[in-house]
């Protein structure tokens, strides 16, 4: 498999998303954990890869020393239903970003790594990073609009 890291400059200008109806928040309690696990766990399912189960998958990602909750942000139907996802390391880097099938092609990707840039740039980044498959081409049309360009390619 091959995974591009891709890097948008904070420097570059970033036009204003609306999303309604949906409510972009961030993580509240461990209440969010089971929703924010299904949508990842489709999305990685979609690419032939499993999170695990929740608990353990929670255990390991919240005890990682680059996980912060407050950069947990999640994209909400005005019903309270999970749509969109992002989660960003506290180092200036996106390790995912997911949009549930029913919510595609809304903007709630899009809005959801503005939002993330620019709380990191309100944090003093210069830059954001991601790496993301070859062959996830919505994704890398998505990182391309906005700006983000590929700086390495990996053989995984």
């Amino acid at each position: 498999m091959t995974i591009h890291r891709y890097r948008r400059e904070l420097a570059q200008p970033l036009a204003d998303i609306a999303i309604q109806p949906y409510v972009l928040r961030t993580f509240r309690s461990r209440a969010d954990v089971p929703a924010l696990h299904a949508l990842l766990q489709d999305s990685y399912a979609a690419r032939g890869a499993s999170l695990g189960p929740c608990d353990e998958w929670w255990q390991i990602l919240s005890s990682d020393a680059e996980f912060d909750v407050r950069m947990v942000f999640l994209a909400e139907t005005p019903a309270g239903a999970l749509a969109a996802a992002g989660i960003a390391w506290n180092s200036g880097f996106v390790k995912d970003l997911a949009v549930a099938p029913a919510y595609r092609r809304q903007g709630l990707g899009t809005a959801l790594m503005a939002h993330i840039c620019r709380t990191f740039e309100r944090q003093g980044a210069h830059a954001v990073d991601l790496k993301v498959e070859a062959g996830n081409q919505a994704a890398i049309a998505l990182y391309e609009a906005m700006g983000m360009r590929r700086v390495e390619t990996l053989a995984a």
